[in-house]
């Protein structure tokens, strides 16, 4: 990004101030209301969450996307990207109550279901529908506006 491509403009000024100020009111609130916020686990969230996203998160992702362009056909890469997409959604948001995060056994209301079986239900049907998708578009004749092949690479020399 060159100088010129930055973002500026009075809307981009004025989205900036307005989500700052969301911040600022989230911290403000996470520290007046310390007693049942209990901020240490936040940081120590947020902290964990950077550091599972730079050390596990990206790698693998880099290393699927490249097993992903060099394994698998052109016309159904975007089909079986977009179901490891909704995948990985469905379980970050399943996170919490696979593991069980906020249950309480005082009160037994607070999540009381058995919600592994639920989830992996969701999974499959994400995944039948994007196998049924692959099988369509593999099925059709290419398209100009199919991804292009992976690059060959040139062969390895003195053992690199």
């Amino acid at each position: 990004m060159t100088a010129d491509d930055a973002p500026r403009g009075p809307v981009f000024w004025i989205g900036n101030a307005l989500g700052m100020g969301l911040v600022a009111f989230g911290v403000y609130g996470l520290l007046v209301h310390s007693a049942q916020t209990v901020p240490l686990n936040w940081l120590t969230f947020v902290i964990g969450s950077v550091v599972l996203h730079d050390v596990v998160w990206a790698p693998a992702v880099g290393l699927a996307s490249l097993v992903l362009v060099r394994v698998v056909p052109p016309r159904v890469r975007p089909t079986l990207q977009g179901t490891l997409l909704v995948t990985v959604a469905v379980l970050l948001v399943a996170t919490p109550v696979l593991t069980g995060r906020g249950r309480n056994p005082n009160n037994p209301s607070i999540l009381p279901g058995d919600y592994g079986p639920d989830t992996l239900k969701v999974l499959a049907a994400v995944w039948v529908g994007g196998l049924l998708v692959a099988v369509l578009r593999w099925r059709r004749e290419p398209t100009a506006t199919d991804p292009p092949a992976a690059p060959q690479l040139p062969p390895a020399r003195n053992g690199w």
